[in-house]
């Protein structure tokens, strides 16, 4: 999308052939950088609302951009709330009728056309491919086993070898930088001895759980990864002894010196206002079980009303700390 319509201002016609077209976003909403419209924990709970309800909202923030992409055709209609695509030229130039999309190319027949998968055909002066990524070659690593990879980076059979990169079975979204930063350190503090890896046995059974099926593709949220992965690692604040960083963090915009030092106040996304974060907030608080609900109010971490309301929460209703999300790739 982003070749085609930089194409636009120079070709007499763009053709785009895609798979599947997906939820395409500008890069600036009217208030502010897209960027900047979820904390962790909104984008956690926008994973949870309803697509149509989503859209609704879009409706009502940019009416004109909503307009045309529904002109262009290519609302979609079912996505992951979080799988955004940042752009925004494509919708309006298919709206425009500047490019014209096209569904997945089949084949270059004798003549010198492409043959589409909807049996259609057409002729082009210069073909771009752009067919992604394949899976890495790690051939050149005596003994390597890319399903050993215990979280997707440590090689389980040696340690002190990994790979610093998204997961090869996924469609990754969301901010890089935090991301990568967090698993950095991660490598570097097992590198370096200040954090353990689990025993050998105990990762060989995570990669047997969750390494069998590279070829399935999955929705993969780098913004959501980067706590799940930073707690896990012992990176981010203990939610159980340190609550409030904890929160301040999750509750903030996705900014990676806030992993190291979080704010000394929660940081709203533009967007966080569409959910109940005092709601979230005992809704996490209840997951940490007594114990732990009993030391962050004798701390001072949480206020009595707090620890009663996240007593009284049916456990169902519970969000775990690492805000997890569905990797269904719609």
């Amino acid at each position: 999308a982003d070749i085609a319509s930089d194409l636009v201002p120079f070709a007499r016609s763009v053709s785009l052939s895609v798979k599947k077209m997906g939820l395409y976003l500008p890069r600036q909403f009217p208030t502010g950088p897209n960027d900047m419209m979820h904390s962790y924990l909104g984008r956690c709970l926008l994973s949870q609302m309803n697509y149509e309800d989503f859209i609704g909202y879009l409706d009502t923030m940019m009416p004109d951009y909503m307009q045309a992409y529904r002109a262009s055709g290519l609302l979609p209609d079912m996505a992951n709330n979080n799988a955004v695509h940042v752009n925004e030229k494509i919708i309006p130039n298919v709206a425009a009728g500047l490019i014209k999309v096209k569904p997945l190319a089949e084949r270059f027949t004798g003549e010198g056309a492409i043959e589409f998968v909807d049996a259609s055909q057409e002729k082009y002066d210069v073909i771009i491919t752009c067919t992604g990524y394949e899976m890495p070659d790690y051939s050149f690593i005596q003994g390597f086993d890319r399903t050993q990879l215990y979280e997707h980076f440590f090689w389980t059979e040696d340690p002190s070898l990994a790979v610093i990169n998204p997961p090869v079975d996924t469609a990754g979204f969301g901010a890089a930088f935090p991301y990568f930063d967090i698993i950095s350190q991660w490598v570097m503090n097992v590198f370096s001895g200040k954090t353990s890896l689990p025993e050998k046995e105990a990762m060989r059974k995570w990669c047997a759980e969750h390494m069998a099926s590279l070829h399935v593709k999955r929705f993969y949220d780098s913004w959501l990864e980067t706590i799940r992965i930073g707690l896990l690692s012992g990176l981010l604040p203990d939610p159980a002894r340190d609550f409030s960083r904890y929160w301040n963090i999750i509750s903030s915009m996705v900014k990676p010196a806030y992993l190291a030092t979080p704010p000394a106040f929660p940081e709203h996304g533009m967007m966080d206002s569409l959910f109940d974060f005092r709601i979230a907030r005992i809704r996490i608080l209840s997951g940490l079980g007594n114990d732990a609900l009993g030391y962050l109010l004798k701390k001072g971490d949480i206020t009595d009303a707090e620890y009663r309301a996240a007593l009284e929460i049916d456990p169902r209703q519970s969000i775990s700390v690492h805000l997890p999300y569905s990797q269904t790739y719609l």
